[in-house]
């Protein structure tokens, strides 16, 4: 007879505790979840989040509200080193570039984190990137620029937006390797100061988003990314693939989670921004904005930014930035 009550206490006891379980998830989120953006208020990124968070609450449960928390500095590691020391609830969250995760834990010291710290729970962007001159520049295409380059070596400068050894500077090396072409990078903070030293003749060209679409004096001659804007402008573009070189850049946006947020968790937040992408608020920021939502889910996010990551270690090393 005891043993028939143990076994009916021990059956109800389990139920118990897959129902407190489900309630757990079904009632997440309680309060507000903060999106932390590593960089200042303005920027691309944090026009992307608040985007997002003007929306988020019709899909989400209970129609909590999303909190945009800007969190510059340390070039981002201020504010992904919050995300990665959060409580893994799922009420802090990374909105960011995944590019940050895949360079900064190689330089010993600067972080306290590694990729491995982070949760991907989706991305929805792949910032479109390309080899750009000024609109005036003599080299007014890519064949043009690719003679140019070939017989001045290391004549052609050029600026990224992260600096030396970031992952858009990391990008250009590998296909600098690739391509064979010898090519000098000139290191700017941001993609505003590089961009105003092209249209100031301190560099001949810069590896960023073009914005001739915008009406902007710098013109794109070929892209490194398989996303680019939608403007049909840059129908004619030649991707690298389409001029015989095998390479392809991806920079995704996305959302990171710390590690350890329950999975029920990161489902309801995954499922919450997927529906967001076809809201017609969503829809219509990105077509102002000229830019494609290109979708990848946690799996495929992560997979791209292993991938990555070991290139970028290995490349890191091969410039001797680090050991």
């Amino acid at each position: 007879m005891m043993n028939i009550k143990n076994t009916v206490f021990a059956v109800l006891l389990s139920v118990t505790s897959v129902f407190s379980g489900l309630v757990q998830a079904d009632s997440f989120p309680e309060r507000p979840i903060e999106l932390v953006v590593p960089f200042g208020a303005g920027g691309t990124t944090d026009v992307f989040a608040r985007s997002f968070a003007r929306v988020i609450n019709k899909y989400l449960p209970n129609e909590q509200r999303v909190v945009v928390v800007n969190k510059p500095g340390g070039a981002t590691t201020i504010g992904m080193s919050i995300v990665a020391a959060a409580k893994p609830d799922g009420y802090t969250l990374a909105f960011a570039p995944v590019g940050v995760i895949e360079v900064m834990p190689h330089y010993k010291g600067r972080t306290t984190w590694t990729l491995d710290d982070f949760e991907p729970v989706m991305s929805f962007l792949e910032i479109p990137v390309a080899i750009n001159v000024l609109a005036s520049s003599e080299l007014q295409n890519y064949e043009q620029w690719l003679e140019f380059v070939q017989a001045n070596p290391g004549k052609f400068t050029y600026s990224t937006s992260g600096g030396t050894g970031g992952g858009t500077h990391l990008a250009m090396e590998m296909f600098s390797e690739i391509a064979e072409v010898d090519l000098r990078h000139i290191p700017f903070e941001g993609q505003a100061a590089g961009q105003a030293a092209l249209l100031g003749g301190q560099t001949m060209g810069v590896f960023s988003i073009p914005d001739t679409h915008k009406g902007g004096e710098v013109k794109p001659l070929l892209f490194l990314s398989e996303a680019r804007p939608t403007s049909e402008v840059y129908t004619d573009v030649p991707h690298a693939r389409d001029v015989g070189i095998p390479f392809s850049s991806d920079f995704p946006m996305g959302i990171l989670a710390p590690k350890g947020v329950p999975q029920e968790r990161l489902n309801i937040i995954h499922d919450a921004f997927k529906e967001a992408l076809d809201d017609p608020a969503i829809i219509a920021f990105f077509e102002t904005s000229g830019l494609p939502i290109i979708y990848r889910d946690s799996a495929a996010l992560d997979r791209g930014i292993r991938q990555r990551s070991a290139e970028n270690k290995r490349l890191l090393t091969q410039l001797g930035l680090i050991k």
